[in-house]
């Protein structure tokens, strides 16, 4: 059984401060930023990314939340997603592996069995229901750089969560091809603009009384898992 105290010597041995700033900077985040998101001082998060002091577990776990990564992410140097139940108290749950030709709307394009299942923390449904949840396992290279084949990537059923300015979504087109953009609502045209990270590709624009007619459906990610390179 994992005691707080555990944790706490677990936190303040094994914190990678080097692991956080490469994380806070991918994300795009400022020290500033991210403290204000956690509510505490600019200072406090400077002093975690240069080793000076260690995030408390009430402060990890949250932490972890809004970088979208596992509490153990900040722990190990090789970071096992399915292993983070040894510092974080909660549920285990296996979610569906679905391949790139299955992945469609909840809506009934996914109708077959699953034949696999990663085993997930509780954590990283952010709330969702487990059945509202599944991963998509990569298996070509539309998605590159940003996922790769082997990679898995945890999306949520979109009726079930709310989109969010400038985080990236999973767009299936109308041939069922998948690629990642970025999320941005044009209030003043009322149109959805989906930004491809490669900027040289055009976006994809999609008035918003045209949504259900453009044949595209978008996913939000909640988390990723890097697999094997092929």
């Amino acid at each position: 059984m994992v005691t707080l105290k555990h944790m706490r010597d677990t936190i303040a041995e094994k914190f990678k401060p080097k692991r956080l700033t490469e994380l806070r900077k991918k994300k795009g985040l400022t020290q500033e930023e991210l403290a204000e998101l956690l509510g505490i001082t600019w200072s406090a998060v400077s002093k975690w990314e240069i080793g000076d002091r260690r995030p408390s577990d009430k402060l990890l776990q949250k932490l972890a939340k809004i970088l979208k990564v596992p509490p153990s992410y900040f722990l190990e140097e090789k970071p096992k997603w399915d292993t983070n139940a040894e510092f974080l108290p909660g549920k285990i749950i296996p979610i569906p592996i679905y391949g790139e030709a299955e992945a469609g709307s909840f809506g009934g394009y996914i109708g077959a069995t699953p034949e696999k299942y990663f085993p997930t923390h509780e954590v990283m449904l952010h709330g969702l229901p487990p059945e509202r949840v599944f991963w998509i396992e990569v298996s070509e290279h539309s998605m590159e750089p940003r996922y790769y084949p082997g990679d898995l990537i945890l999306v949520a059923d979109p009726s079930w969560w709310e989109f969010r300015e400038g985080e990236p979504v999973l767009v299936v087109n109308g041939d069922g091809e998948l690629t990642v953009k970025y999320y941005h609502y044009d209030k003043e045209n009322r149109q959805i603009i989906l930004q491809p990270e490669n900027p040289a590709y055009s976006p994809i624009v999609i008035p918003e009384k045209e949504l259900d007619q453009q044949g595209h459906i978008f996913f939000p990610i909640l988390g990723y898992f890097r697999g094997k390179r092929r």
